[in-house]
């Protein structure tokens, strides 16, 4: 049949008006369906109140709400939830909760030293379909932020949010005992050296290090433990771990075995300090400046390494889409907004304690205004900042890591004091094997 014969004298036809109307009916319909389908749509969030690092932080949900406004711009009709006054040290036990009821969040805020953790347990979705199809430029992000969450070869989240640590020094005290007092990286030598020209000072009580300088940092500082994911055995009878041994038997003989703690480094009775980026943000901030009213200057430096290698630490925390999550496109356009974005970096960069994730954002002219603001003698820079996420480390991604660590730092104090650390090395190296079995 012909548009003609369906056509008599201007008028349509009753079975080509049917058509019609049918097609726009369907249309409709389809469109409808579109609408609703979107509008029903909710992304759950898990994540905690607080800082990550454990400091003080008094705009918790700002930069989730932020991301959130910024989502809606392009997906105004999806619905994102999330509950809110979970705190940190609840977190990973509400989460286990949503889990065991099947009621596990689309996107999921990862603690540092939990990604292998909840890797291994298959609760994560590999986002590299996601990143190729968005063409998202991975190298904005700092490379060992973006190894940090990577398992297995896949890249099971994206970093956050970045904690690297240095070392703060009383340049002040050195001086005053013409010890070596300007470093932008400390030697293993110097270290020791000062601590232990520090202890033979005889009208007053000084000591090296705080003792947040721990079996871990000892060992980062030469490298010994040369854990991996592809290599998780201990092997503390080595060359290596006997010099971080010697170390160790040096500082706490300076410290004459006393309990060195923050509040002596505020007196001016210690020369070093480790310390994150987050502490020292909240420590030079209002009303938690400590050194401004003593009268000392204290100036930062990389933490002590051998030449050609870093001991600098970086926590990262990161965002993960759920493996059993119905949303994963949206779940991914959501945390692409958290990690990459810009201006949500930005954000984050000001209203926390740690640092952006982004190479960009931590050289921007707006950060190095924000760590310009901290320290009123001397000033932590966006350079060195650079310089630390660039060529610093984070942890081995394998779930037993940190278990390895805490039997270490136990089992290798109880020996110091025990003054029989050489005969017990052997059996803390075998029951530190035994976790990874």
């Amino acid at each position: 049949m012909t548009m003609n014969k369906q056509i008599n004298n201007g008028r349509i036809s009753p079975n080509l008006l049917v058509l019609i109307l049918m097609v726009i009916l369907f249309i409709f319909a389809g469109g409808l369906s579109c609408y609703y389908q979107q509008k029903s749509k909710i992304i759950t969030v898990a994540f905690y109140t607080g800082s990550s690092w454990d400091v003080p932080n008094g705009k918790p949900y700002q930069v989730i709400d932020e991301a959130i406004k910024e989502f809606h711009k392009q997906y105004p009709n999806v619905k994102v939830k999330y509950e809110t006054g979970i705190t940190k040290k609840d977190y990973l036990n509400w989460l286990s909760g949503k889990i065991v009821s099947g009621k596990t969040p689309d996107v999921i805020l990862i603690p540092d030293g939990n990604f292998s953790m909840i890797a291994e347990e298959g609760l994560l979705t590999d986002l590299r379909r996601f990143i190729k199809s968005d063409a998202l430029n991975t190298d904005l992000f700092y490379q060992p932020l973006l190894t940090s969450t990577q398992y297995r070869g896949g890249q099971y989240a994206l970093p956050y949010e970045a904690n690297p640590n240095f070392m703060i020094y009383n340049q002040t005290l050195l001086k005053k005992y013409q010890l070596p007092n300007d470093f932008n990286r400390l030697t293993p030598e110097n270290f020791e050296s000062i601590s232990s020209s520090l202890a033979k000072v005889k009208k007053e009580k000084y000591y090296g290090t705080t003792d947040a300088f721990n079996w871990e940092a000892a060992a980062k500082t030469y490298d010994s433990l040369l854990l991996s994911a592809n290599n998780r055995h201990v092997n503390l009878i080595s060359t290596r771990f006997a010099r971080t041994v010697k170390l160790m038997q040096q500082l706490r003989s300076a410290s004459a075995n006393l309990k060195v703690d923050t509040d002596l480094f505020d007196q001016g009775k210690v020369a070093f300090e480790p310390i994150t980026l987050a502490q020292y943000r909240t420590y030079a901030s209002y009303p938690y400046y400590v050194t401004q009213s003593h009268s000392f200057a204290i100036r930062y430096s990389q933490m002590p390494s051998l030449a050609g290698h870093s001991a600098t630490s970086i926590a990262t925390s990161s965002w993960g889409i759920s493996s059993s999550s119905q949303n994963k496109m949206l779940s991914w356009k959501l945390i692409k907004i958290l990690c990459s974005n810009k201006r949500i970096q930005q954000k984050l960069m000001t209203t926390s304690a740690g640092s952006s994730v982004l190479k960009p954002i931590v050289n921007s002219k707006k950060t190095k205004k924000i760590l310009w603001n901290y320290g009123a003698q001397a000033r932590f820079t966006s350079t060195e900042l650079d310089r630390l996420l660039r060529t610093g480390k984070v942890n081995p991604s394998f779930k037993e890591y940190q278990l390895i660590i805490n039997l270490l730092e136990s089992r290798l104090d109880q020996a110091l004091d025990d003054s029989d650390i050489d005969e017990k090395l052997y059996d803390i190296q075998s029951d530190a094997n035994d976790l990874v079995k």
